[in-house]
């Protein structure tokens, strides 16, 4: 396989079979590479910071990188911190894929992610089942199934709508890959230990930060969280994203699934499996990628911002939704840090 192709495509296994070499110990290798277990442990620990990191540029380096950051990840097993990384990784093929005029190689990529494709003029055909698996974009209607045109079974895609379903194809397969039950030898254990504890306990401060928001409490929500909930409950079809934004919200506070989803009984159009699979999919739980709440900005660009209604918004001081909560809502209160949030206010169950 030739080189630019593996370094620009570093999961294709022929091309990770030449770095890594036939009848070579996972030990060996990382003896040999010990550079590069330094590098991947900072890589992670930049990307759990929120850093701007970038990848390699020079093909040796990349691959060797993105070969010990999943044998790091898959060492920790840590879904959360394997998410935040594959998420870069995602964006990186993508805008490569984007530059791709080599149907061969598109093939090829494809191919090893599970998705079979075809060349019909200057469209792609991707079998449905495959469209389907991996169009799971929150509100992104170019990968909607009404929006495709259909020909013997197969979806005709533009070259856009078919980066997107190969970056997702990828998201998926290496979350799954990372996050399987993996023994590894003590010797090789003891290696990788001293490089991982920094990102372990990065993402523990994270957890332990979400923590510092406090118990359930509707009245500290933002107005524009308010409103929402307010137009659902009166049975208005609010906007899928005013939806996506109080699953987000609602989810970073610590709320359950089972909770979340009680907020949606009252919409027109409510469908227990399919708001569930919604839900599931932008909390991260259905073993997609976790999204983040919008920023103030984002917001009111979507009409969804009502700061005229609260001080503390008008004010220009909050910039993001959940600060206006965690200052609303945290006052001299104890947190608890173990289990799932607590409502202090009224139970929904008790609300007629």
């Amino acid at each position: 396989m030739k080189e630019d192709i593996i370094e620009k495509y570093p999961f294709l296994r022929k091309g990770l079979l030449q770095y890594f070499g036939e009848g070579v110990s996972l030990q060996s290798f990382l003896e040999d590479n010990e550079y590069y277990l330094e590098k991947s442990a900072d890589l992670l620990y930049g990307i759990m910071s929120g850093e701007e990191v970038t990848f390699p540029v020079r093909g040796d380096e990349r691959v060797k990188e993105y070969i010990i950051t999943k044998i790091i990840l898959t060492y920790i097993r840590d879904y959360f911190i394997s998410a935040r990384y594959a998420i870069r990784e995602r964006k990186v093929l993508y805008e490569i894929l984007e530059k791709e005029e080599d149907f061969r190689n598109l093939k090829l990529v494809s191919h090893e992610l599970n998705v079979e494709i075809e060349k019909s003029g200057e469209r792609y055909l991707i079998p449905i089942p495959s469209f389907l698996k991996n169009a799971v974009v929150f509100n992104d209607k170019e990968l909607k199934l009404c929006n495709q045109e259909l020909r013997d079974g197969k979806i005709v895609a533009s070259k856009h709508v078919l980066s997107k379903i190969i970056r997702e194809a990828f998201y998926r397969k290496y979350m799954q890959e990372v996050n399987e039950v993996v023994e590894f030898p003590k010797d090789v254990e003891n290696m990788l230990r001293p490089f991982v504890s920094e990102v372990v306990s990065k993402g523990e401060e994270i957890r332990q930060e979400r923590a510092y928001l406090g118990p359930l409490n509707e009245k500290s929500f933002p107005p524009c969280l308010a409103e929402i909930i307010y137009q659902m409950k009166k049975g208005v079809n609010v906007s899928h994203p005013g939806r996506f934004y109080l699953v987000t919200f609602l989810h970073r506070i610590g709320l359950p699934n089972e909770e979340i989803i009680k907020y949606f009984g009252d919409v027109p159009d409510y469908a227990e499996k399919i708001t569930k699979y919604q839900i599931e999919h932008i909390t991260g739980t259905g073993r997609g990628r976790e999204y983040s709440v919008p920023s103030c900005q984002t917001l009111a660009s979507l009409g969804l911002c009502y700061k005229e209604r609260d001080p503390l918004c008008s004010s220009g001081k909050i910039t993001h939704p959940l600060n206006f909560y965690r200052i609303k809502n945290l006052g001299n209160r104890s947190v608890s840090k173990t289990g799932p949030v607590n409502r202090i206010d009224k139970p929904r169950n008790s609300e007629k």
